[in-house]
């Protein structure tokens, strides 16, 4: 009889770059950082694979030294929609979407970025970024895959007209070669 496959999980959007990982839970430290105990778990379940989240440029950067750590690692590098006023309050968005695309790059030669995002449109939570802003740094990001050839991680809440026109605004981008998919996650 042969031998049956074991099933292999991966995680696709782990958020370790979360402070709470640290011991810090709404600004105040509760216990030492505990990401290695929380890994050892995973790796113990079955866990194979995990994609570490860049959902800012500082957590992509943060994604990617994590990632870094273990070659069961990988990360995404990207701006959630909810980060998007970042681009323009760090006074340049020109100089941050270069960035952004260095850590990608960066991670890419090192066979560590696999993906870019979480990049999206959120529009139940508008209190952290106005739509249009979410729009206009949600479409620059297709350019980031195309440049880098990796797939996206998509992420809707809430805006299904405008990310459909978006996504078709940009579907003539060759956007991964590898994958031929997005990585789409709806709440």
């Amino acid at each position: 009889m042969a031998m049956a496959h074991p099933l292999r999980l991966i995680d696709i959007a782990a958020n370790l770059t979360d402070r709470m990982f640290k011991g810090i839970y709404n600004g105040k430290s509760y216990h030492a950082e505990d990401l290695h105990a929380v890994l050892q778990r995973a790796w113990n379940a079955g866990v194979d694979r995990i994609i570490v989240t860049g959902g800012s440029l500082e957590e992509s950067k943060e994604a990617l030294a994590i990632a870094e750590t273990d070659g069961r690692l990988y990360c995404t590098v990207g701006v959630h929609p909810t980060r998007c006023k970042e681009f323009e309050e760090r006074g340049d968005p020109d100089k941050h979407f270069q960035e952004l695309l260095e850590v990608a790059r960066k991670g890419c030669a090192r066979g560590k970025v696999v993906a870019v995002g979480e990049c999206g449109l959120d529009y139940d939570r508008l209190q952290f970024c106005p739509a249009d802003i979410q729009q206009k740094y949600f479409e620059k990001q297709f350019y980031l895959a195309e440049e880098l050839q990796l797939p996206m991680f998509l992420h809707m809440r809430a805006a299904a007209r405008d990310f459909l026109d978006i996504v078709d605004r940009n579907k003539h981008r060759q956007v991964s070669c590898r994958s031929c998919a997005l990585i789409y996650r709806k709440f």
